[in-house]
């Protein structure tokens, strides 16, 4: 994890965002911790709020609709999730649905990603791959698909191997736990390859379809700051998560 530029004790998170909308914390067997889900809320949009104001965003792999949910409180427009898991699109609905978020705003898709994304001409501002990119192994599929909906900005949150060197770490993945990998077209006998890449692979990944990493989220400011349950996010303090914000080149 590099080092933080932020003043001790700026970073405090005081005022979680999934505490005002508590519904989240029950919709999802993955990691539905509330210190982990409202510092990931704030590496992901406190840091990124100005590229969502007004903007159409595209969820990759949309979940429970939780960060589908913030992407719209943090300003934007509208809103399409494309989630594997027909049970998370329903869970999404309902919770938006008692929020009373207005159909207009979103749309989620139950489908698998790749065929979701190559079935219509899609437009979007902005793309969140949120925890989906070490649960596939299919880079150039997905980066190629991502690039043609045209959007400004790309923001990631992902696992990664620690290798100091451009790689991706294969493994493979049970399809069954609500929190791996969904089957897709190459899946074998309830398996699917995956990989984590190094945070130079994941540069080289992104740089070859013609986004520049803009910047990390301060996770080391985060961590000091934040000292509580520290367990819960020990991932991103031991340097094997990150969260970036890439931007697309002309």
């Amino acid at each position: 994890m590099a080092p933080s530029t932020s003043a001790p004790g700026s970073r405090v998170v005081t005022a979680g965002f999934f505490d005002q909308y508590p519904r989240f914390y029950e919709t999802s067997e993955t990691f539905a911790y509330p210190s982990r889900l409202n510092l990931r809320h704030e590496a992901i949009f406190g840091e990124n709020r100005d590229v969502f104001e007004g903007r159409r965003v595209l969820d990759i792999a949309s979940h429970d609709g939780r960060w589908s949910f913030a992407a719209l409180q943090a300003g934007a427009a509208s809103v399409v999730g494309i989630e594997g898991r027909p049970e998370l699109v329903d869970a999404a609905n309902a919770t938006f649905a008692h929020y009373d978020v207005s159909p207009e705003r979103y749309r989620f898709i139950a489908d698998d990603i790749y065929h979701a994304l190559a079935e219509e001409p899609w437009e979007f501002d902005v793309v969140m791959c949120l925890g989906f990119l070490y649960h596939t192994l299919r880079y150039n599929e997905l980066m190629a698909r991502i690039r043609r909906c045209n959007p400004t900005h790309l923001i990631i949150d992902t696992e990664v191997a620690t290798d100091d060197r451009a790689l991706v770490h294969i493994r493979v993945e049970d399809i069954g736990p609500q929190r791996n990998a969904v089957a897709d077209d190459f899946s074998h006998e309830g398996r699917v390859l995956s990989g984590r890449p190094s945070v130079k692979g994941l540069e080289t990944i992104v740089g070859a379809y013609g986004f520049e990493v803009e910047r990390y989220s301060d996770w080391a400011g985060l961590v000091r700051d934040n000292p509580e349950n520290a367990d819960e996010f020990k991932n991103y303090r031991r340097g094997r998560r990150v969260t970036l914000r890439c931007k697309a080149q002309d």
